[in-house]
């Protein structure tokens, strides 16, 4: 897949199947959340920090009470839910997966913000269920990775931005010119994850392009780097285990390559190749 168009039904197969392994680390961890966690001194373990990477992009987005709130890539409904309940934002949440799409349901009843909180199938590079002008904050934690064409996704947020909207995204990007190794391990990565990681300058740019203004950049790397570390940790065990299992149909292909996929980030994020980035922008 690294070299290919991405398949939307093939993305969601990947973390349909990959649920398996992260309900595992939910139990374990006390959480929903499938992006990385954001450490520091106040919070130093895996739910606080991963709740935290949401206050952080909260915070940047100004996120209050009377927003329509669009979650793209909302996963398990985990950020939607948060939002919710910390803002009293009211949330539309989309996703590819219906799966992913049932626990966000779920996680919204257990927490009582279901009548703040909507979930519904859409692709966020067509986003066909949500009206022009409908939403004030177009918010996605680890989402645009997942896209090869974020012209388009951009274009379709600002498009469905009121006069006034913004943006308010947290992704993995490329920093620097990756060698030949680094190239390949970023191919593994977005093969085993769906993903098509791109550089930060070009994002930046495509949202100038696209119509955005006020365009902010912050680097957040140092603190999920924590995060990027116990998966490799995990991965370092999984990995070699998993592939001995799959021979016998216990741990499928995909997991396997998740697992590789997790020590490739960290140690491309632990070089410098990879960077974390919060970025915010403007409809203008």
């Amino acid at each position: 897949m690294a070299d290919s168009t991405l398949d939307t039904d093939e993305v969601a197969g990947i973390y349909d199947e990959l649920l398996k392994t992260y309900s595992k680390q939910w139990d374990h961890e006390g959480h929903r959340s499938l992006h990385l966690g954001y450490y520091d001194e106040d919070h130093d373990e895996p739910a606080g920090a991963a709740i935290n990477t949401m206050r952080i992009l909260s915070e940047a987005a100004n996120v209050t009470e009377s927003d329509r709130v669009l979650n793209i890539g909302c996963g398990a409904g985990e950020d939607s839910v948060w939002n919710a309940r910390a803002h009293g934002a009211t949330v539309l949440g989309v996703n590819i997966s219906e799966n992913q799409l049932e626990l966000a349901r779920e996680n919204a009843r257990e927490h009582g913000v279901e009548e703040l909180t909507t979930f519904r199938y859409d692709d966020f590079h067509e986003l066909g269920t949500v009206e022009d002008g409908s939403v004030d904050l177009v918010w996605g934690l680890e989402a645009v990775s997942h896209s090869q064409d974020r012209r388009q996704v951009l274009d379709q947020a600002r498009r469905v931005l009121a006069e006034g909207g913004r943006v308010a995204f947290t992704d993995l990007f490329v920093r620097t010119e990756p060698s030949d190794r680094e190239r390949d391990r970023i191919d593994q990565i977005n093969d085993a994850l769906g993903l098509r990681l791109g550089r930060i300058g070009e994002f930046e740019e495509t949202l100038s392009a696209v119509g955005f203004e006020n365009v902010t950049v912050r680097e957040l790397t140092d603190g999920i780097l924590p995060c990027t570390k116990r998966r490799r940790q995990f991965s370092r065990i999984a990995h070699p285990v998993g592939r001995v299992l799959g021979v016998f149909g216990v741990v499928s292909e995909t997991q396997v390559g998740a697992f590789r996929a997790s020590s490739n980030i960290h140690e491309l994020a632990e070089s410098g190749t990879l960077g974390y980035y919060l970025v915010t922008a403007d409809r203008d």
